[in-house]
């Protein structure tokens, strides 16, 4: 997936609809986009290409956004990771997001958030090549 010139994320989320605004928001401003629909292809596609950002909700079938991100920091370490999340079963938000920044998470958003605000802390940190 990744090409020496254009920034490359992976957004992670059960739902198509959360993922489109994040796409189509993305790749406006010129990064390249995967998409998969739960944590067992997120798992898949950071072992089979390299992504500069993961965007991941925590609670998707197939293997949970820890799990998501667990992998990413054995097999991508240097993917810098926004997570989502609208709260899920066993877990509070708050746990859940006090998890996921142990794990590595750079900051979690509570859905709904302001999209224009995710997006403008990923082009800080990857200005368009």
């Amino acid at each position: 997936m990744n090409n020496a010139s254009t920034r490359t994320v992976l957004l992670a989320d059960a739902s198509a609809d959360n993922r489109l605004p994040l796409r189509q928001a993305l790749s406006a401003v010129g990064f390249t986009v995967a998409e998969v629909g739960n944590g067992k292809d997120a798992i898949e596609a950071l072992r089979r290409d390299r992504f500069d950002v993961v965007v991941t909700d925590l609670w998707m079938p197939g293997a949970d956004g820890i799990e998501v991100i667990q992998s990413i920091r054995t097999v991508s370490p240097l993917s810098t990771i926004f997570v989502v999340t609208g709260g899920g079963p066993g877990l509070s938000i708050a746990s859940a997001a006090a998890l996921a920044r142990v794990w590595g998470a750079r900051k979690v958003y509570v859905k709904p958030f302001e999209i224009s605000e995710l997006i403008q802390e990923i082009v800080i940190l990857f200005p368009p090549l």
